[in-house]
């Protein structure tokens, strides 16, 4: 198969300095195109691009399309988890709202009230702080307060940082298998993760945190939904709209989770 271009087409590819391999016929009428001596016998079911600058293969095996690279490269995801997972440890669980109160001031009584499992990324050496401490804390509580988890909830945190001490986090126990303790304790009908690297360690994702949140993940079986930690708000003020929307996911699913049972 030839292309069907014309001689101002073929000249303004020269001007170009691309070659145009054309049949001997055609380029004998065109003034500086060179045919091979053996374009005659090159395969007509080859591909031919107006752009190629190399001289056409004149076997059967070089004119033969390349095939494509059918070998699975390893798992990125893989390797992440077990890196990841190494290198994160869980710290004490916490109770949030040990006597929650109404507006009034009121002890509220829960019931069957939904139980909420916060994993929030914590900085090396800062595991053992009041979570809801600081400037961070505060903001964190008020989020918290302002879904009502103060009133109809019981709210668990537990703080996840990464192991100061890289030599040790070979040698450390997985983090799923603590998780997994932690989730039996707690039955959380909702986790919220809130920090980009603790999510993307929890749920073996090299994503990045925007595509993370907005949606719900499993961890484990139980419906998990991601945010920013209130560290990263502090400095991100335009991003607390966002996490509003997620800790309402997380709140829609934890009443749905909580009725159902």
């Amino acid at each position: 198969m030839s292309l069907d271009l014309d001689k101002r087409q073929r000249a303004m590819l020269r001007e170009m300095g691309i070659r145009l391999w054309q049949p001997q016929a055609v380029a004998a009428e065109v003034p500086g195109v060179v045919a091979p001596p053996d374009a005659a016998k090159v395969s007509v079911n080859a591909p031919v691009s107006p752009l190629t600058s190399a001289a056409p293969p004149t076997s059967a095996a070089a004119v033969a399309p390349a095939r494509p690279n059918t070998a699975t490269p390893p798992s990125s995801n893989a390797a992440h988890a077990t890196a990841g997972n190494s290198a994160w440890t869980l710290g004490e669980a916490r109770v949030l709202y040990a006597k929650p109160v109404t507006d009034n001031g009121q002890t509220a009584v829960l019931g069957a009230a939904a139980r909420w499992l916060l994993l929030i990324e914590t900085p090396p050496g800062a595991a053992e702080a009041d979570p809801l401490s600081g400037d961070a804390g505060k903001l964190l509580d008020n989020m918290l307060r302002a879904a009502g988890l103060h009133q109809s909830a019981r709210a668990v945190c537990v703080p996840l940082s990464r192991r100061a001490d890289a030599a040790t986090a070979g040698n450390a126990a997985p983090l799923d298998s603590a998780l997994a303790e932690l989730l039996k304790a707690e039955k959380p009908d909702v986790i919220l993760i809130m920090g980009r690297l603790a999510a993307q360690a929890l749920l073996q994702s090299t994503e990045p945190l925007g595509k993370l949140r907005g949606r719900t993940h499993q961890l484990a079986g139980v419906a998990a939904v991601v945010t920013y930690d209130a560290a990263y708000l502090l400095r991100s003020l335009p991003d607390k709209a966002k996490a509003w929307d997620d800790l309402c996911r997380a709140q829609h699913i934890a009443q749905q989770t909580g009725s159902a049972a």
